[in-house]
């Protein structure tokens, strides 16, 4: 019924580089959360999970932290591009405030109410279509040069910052600061200005891609 269904974390977890066209994209019953450099198309739905505690942990390890419910928010969208009837207009009500740079926002999708140097361009049906030929998948879109957002920015640990909740940073598994560098097929990411959406320079006009 959903892409992708988070329950009950507190963070920091990292979503990044994903095409997520179901119905519902995001079924969010956690919080901090990063999302960067994905392409959502179906609806995100916010939920707190107030009824129960659950736990946190110290970074990297297994040994608990502490316990608390999920009241929502405290999560991070950097670099996505989202079409209606996805948003993140569902946040401006989550109990932490969200963190919202460099999104794209086509047909409609309402952004985050404090996002600042959001793009919305006039020209924003982007024609989504999955074909899948024999064993492969394609996505095939209509790409336009005004949905890059030339405010974006590379995301790194240091831009991600530290959750409310664990106070934990956003690392890689062996701790070791991390990079968005690659996009979603491997090829090196602009540091200074990347591309919104899990894939860097993907043309203009009509494009194919593989997904794989």
């Amino acid at each position: 019924s959903e892409d992708l269904f988070v329950e009950v974390n507190h963070g920091p977890f990292l979503v990044d580089h994903n095409i997520f066209l179901s119905p519902i994209a995001l079924f969010d019953m956690s919080q901090g959360g990063a999302y960067a450099h994905n392409l959502f198309a179906g609806r995100i739905v916010l939920r707190p999970e107030l009824s129960r505690e659950t736990p946190f942990h110290q970074p990297h390890s297994t040994e608990v932290a502490g316990l608390l419910n999920i009241a929502g928010g405290d999560d991070r969208f950097y670099n996505n591009v989202f079409v209606h009837p996805a948003g993140l207009a569902t946040y401006d009500k989550a109990a932490r405030p969200v963190l919202a740079e460099g999104n794209v926002y086509l047909q409609g999708a309402e952004p985050y109410a404090n996002e600042p140097d959001l793009v919305r361009p006039a020209q924003s049906d982007p024609d989504l279509r999955i074909v899948e030929e024999g064993e492969s998948v394609y996505l095939h879109a209509r790409v336009d040069p005004s949905w890059h957002n030339p405010r974006s920015a590379l995301v790194t640990t240091k831009r991600l910052g530290r959750t409310a909740v664990s106070k934990a940073a956003y690392e890689n598994p062996d701790g070791t600061p991390l990079a968005l560098s690659t996009d979603y097929f491997g090829r090196k990411r602009n540091e200074t200005a990347p591309c919104p959406g899990p894939f860097e320079d993907p043309g203009e006009g009509r494009v194919t891609l593989k997904v794989w």
